[in-house]
């Protein structure tokens, strides 16, 4: 019997920021990740706080939350779900109450960095987060560019207490991209991967796809461990970190 999956990030709220843009567009996701499995889903719209208040954010979210629960399909699919965000990094989130980010009313709370360069900052606003008891997760680590040129970036983040996840598109690709995410599986430095899914043309649900990659790949052990992590997480439990593996350079390559 197939396992069910747990979809942790994406953009399926209808009408509230560059995923789907309508209530049509956001079934059309929902039902691909049904029929690829997935019983329960965090929805993660994206959060800058240098744009918009929490409050007003929060606000706009419920609404958007409001209209989909509200459709007749959507309650016939039974999903599990929670509300969070996918939460833009700046040192200003220092300051902010962030219990309405999170999943749900567990701690973990799922944090986007800048994709071409390192932010000023980031160990301490990353510290302060852990600090006030929230469990900060790393979105799709593969599209930064600083930390595939120095993997031991991301060592020092889950050392500090972070989580971190792959999308799984980079594994579906098999291009030059896709050997670094593999490593940082096997070094125990990503804990789940997520579609991250925005429509249905452009980048659909593939959770099911990139899943089966790993167990080709990886086996049926971190299959089993990417999966019941996801589960755990979004029933607000804590996971067994496996002992973590810090990357080394060896003539050019990352082991």
């Amino acid at each position: 019997m197939a396992r069910t999956m747990t979809e942790l990030h994406c953009h399926i709220l209808p009408g509230i920021d560059d995923g789907a843009k309508d209530i049509e567009c956001s079934l059309a996701l929902l039902r691909e990740e049904k029929k690829q499995g997935v019983e329960s889903i965090v929805f993660t719209p994206h959060f800058n706080i240098d744009k918009i208040s929490v409050e007003d954010f929060v606000k706009a979210r419920n609404n958007a939350y409001q209209k989909l629960s509200e459709n007749e399909e959507f309650k016939k699919m039974n999903f599990s779900t929670k509300l969070a965000s996918e939460v833009y990094f700046s040192v200003s989130l220092d300051k902010a109450n962030l219990d309405d980010l999170c999943f749900g009313s567990s701690d973990y709370i799922l944090i986007e960095f800048p994709f071409h360069f390192k932010p000023h900052g980031l160990t301490y606003m990353i510290d302060n987060v852990i600090n006030r008891g929230y469990t900060p997760i790393i979105a799709h680590v593969e599209r930064y560019d600083y930390v595939s040129k120095d993997p031991t970036i991301l060592y020092d983040l889950v050392e500090r207490g972070c989580l971190a996840h792959v999308n799984a598109e980079v594994l579906i690709r098999d291009s030059s991209k896709s050997s670094l995410p593999f490593k940082y599986i096997k070094w125990g430095l990503v804990h789940f991967i997520c579609s991250d899914c925005h429509s249905i043309e452009k980048r659909p649900p593939n959770i099911e796809q990139g899943y089966s990659i790993i167990r080709k790949k990886l086996g049926e052990d971190y299959f089993d461990m990417l999966t019941g992590n996801a589960e755990r997480v979004f029933n607000g439990k804590r996971i067994d970190l496996s002992e973590i593996k810090k990357p080394r350079n060896f003539f050019g390559s990352w082991i």
